[in-house]
């Protein structure tokens, strides 16, 4: 308890000297202000009702993702832009997911677009970047901003080879810490579904972690228990090969049977080891590796 004082102490006097955090929502920070999962759903399950499911066409049988979390966008964006240059140049790569907590405040999602809408974009790619919410989208009453600009954070997202080949990407919702019945039971729909369609392979994208390491991140560090040994049995059940999520800051692999799950590096500018990963997808099991950059502070 003493350090959950002193660390919310350390952050209210973080946020009176930085000036990107001057218009930080701290009572956010604890008790989320956005609007709850039951929404969020219902506006994701209504725009994905009328406009469907991506379907990405990949060049190749093999091709490359780029997966990024926690850039905490605000005026420094440089990690942000590293990273979107690097998936733009990468003909192999037909699209790019980021894990949740793009921005670091209120107001700050032009910092987040402007490099998108800044950067030429690839006809043949149509800058397919995938996102879904995080904790930081989310504290600062966020979700009609992002819902604006994002459209839906529960959804899936199917790529294609041109031999026919499917792999499938799920996205869910975990920005408030935990799933909801709602998700769940779509979620449980969704898998069940997808082992009927013979995908090569199955990943689920979130930014909480599937275990908690710390309390470092308050009553969003992991899902309930319920929820954790739910989601682990539907996971290895319905044969899912990968779970990738961010929100820690810290990399972590945990090899669970079939199951791999991988929390990603953070890109935050004030990251002390910033780092993005890249996963190939081919006819083999999915291979990764991470792009370390040089961090930006001492």
């Amino acid at each position: 308890m003493r350090k959950t004082i002193i660390a919310s102490l350390s952050a209210l006097m973080l946020c009176a000297c930085n000036p990107d955090t001057w218009n930080l929502d701290v009572v956010g920070m604890f008790s989320g202000s956005s609007a709850g999962i039951d929404q969020r759903i219902d506006d994701s399950f209504r725009y994905n009702a009328e406009r469907g499911f991506p379907v990405i066409n990949a060049s190749s049988e093999e091709y490359k993702v780029y997966v990024c979390t926690d850039t905490h966008v605000d005026r420094s964006r440089t990690n942000w832009e590293l990273f979107i240059n690097a998936y733009h140049a990468d003909a192999d790569c037909p699209l790019a997911i980021h894990l949740g907590d793009l921005i670091n405040a209120q107001n700050h999602w032009d910092y987040m677009r402007r490099p998108l809408d800044s950067i030429p974009v690839n006809p043949l790619k149509k800058d397919t970047l995938l996102v879904v919410a995080g904790n930081h989208d989310l504290y600062f009453n966020q979700w009609q901003e992002y819902a604006q600009r994002w459209k839906t954070s529960t959804y899936y997202a199917i790529v294609k080879t041109p031999a026919g080949k499917r792999d499938l990407y799920i996205f869910i919702d975990t920005g408030e810490g935990f799933l909801g019945k709602r998700q769940t039971e779509w979620l449980e729909q969704t898998l069940t579904w997808a082992n009927t369609q013979a995908f090569r392979h199955i990943c689920v994208c979130t930014h909480t972690n599937l275990f908690k390491r710390d309390s470092s991140q308050g009553h969003t560090s992991n899902m309930p228990l319920e929820e954790t040994y739910a989601l682990l049995h539907m996971l290895k059940a319905h044969h899912v090969e990968m779970f990738w999520c961010g929100h820690d800051h810290s990399r972590e692999i945990s090899n669970l049977g079939s199951l791999t799950s991988i929390i990603v590096d953070a890109l935050f500018d004030r990251e002390p080891h910033p780092a993005y990963m890249v996963a190939t997808c081919g006819d083999q099991p999915i291979q990764y590796r991470f792009v370390e950059l040089t961090p930006l502070v001492d």
